[in-house]
């Protein structure tokens, strides 16, 4: 992805969070869930390892945190010891889990993703997902296509080639527990096509980044053009 669209997403994710907020303190002990957040990012921002802070509340399944619920940081706070670091990305040739945040919006219905408004109107995926990135980044791609897993199956019903031959600027689907991807599966973008035949891709909410880029094997994927 080149410098421009780059820079362009970025702008736009921090527009996004403008509109939607960052997450709010609640107290100083407990943080409140906002759109985009992940359990990974409120654990590096609190200085709590993941793990701690899934286990004070009782966060059976770290790939599923829901907005408006309050987590608790006091008791994640004396599980870990004093010189505890927030926990790192370390850079693999896989990636973590991908991590979707559960809209509980109460307000009017919205597409198959449970989408709600951002500041961009063209793009009604919830904001810092990484269908709200790839829509960003590649607008052909359809509003209303579902979660991660589903955007091969909502492609092809739109008239999309979906095939497994990756092409510089087409969406790849991960499907779930693919590559590390989570319950809902996973999209990025496909920056280049390698000599080697590995893929450089862009993708957003990745382990909570809102902009990342790694480079893959293109093998098992799925790719819509």
């Amino acid at each position: 992805m080149n410098t421009t669209v780059k820079n362009t997403l970025l702008a736009t994710a921090g527009a996004a969070a403008a509109f939607g907020g960052a997450t709010a303190v609640a107290s100083a002990d407990s943080v409140t869930i906002k759109a985009g957040d992940t359990l990974f990012s409120i654990a590096a921002e609190n200085g709590v390892s993941v793990n701690d802070l899934a286990q004070i509340n009782n966060v059976t399944d770290p790939n599923m945190i829901f907005v408006g619920e309050t987590l608790e940081l006091s008791g994640a706070a004396a599980a870990s010891s004093d010189d505890a670091q927030p926990a790192t990305q370390t850079e693999t040739t896989e990636a973590p889990a991908q991590v979707e945040t559960v809209e509980t919006s109460t307000e009017a219905a919205a597409p198959a993703q449970g989408s709600r408004q951002v500041s961009d109107a063209s793009n009604t995926y919830p904001a810092g997902q990484c269908t709200w990135f790839v829509k960003n980044a590649a607008p052909w791609a359809g509003n209303n296509w579902g979660n991660a897993a589903g955007w091969g199956a909502s492609a092809a019903a739109a008239g999309r080639s979906v095939n497994g031959t990756p092409a510089g600027g087409s969406i790849v689907v991960f499907a779930p527990g693919q590559a590390g991807a989570g319950a809902f599966g996973h999209v990025g973008v496909v920056d280049s096509v390698n000599s080697d035949g590995s893929i450089t891709i862009s993708e957003g909410n990745y382990s909570g980044m809102p902009y990342h880029t790694r480079t893959i094997s293109a093998a098992g994927l799925t790719f819509i053009h």
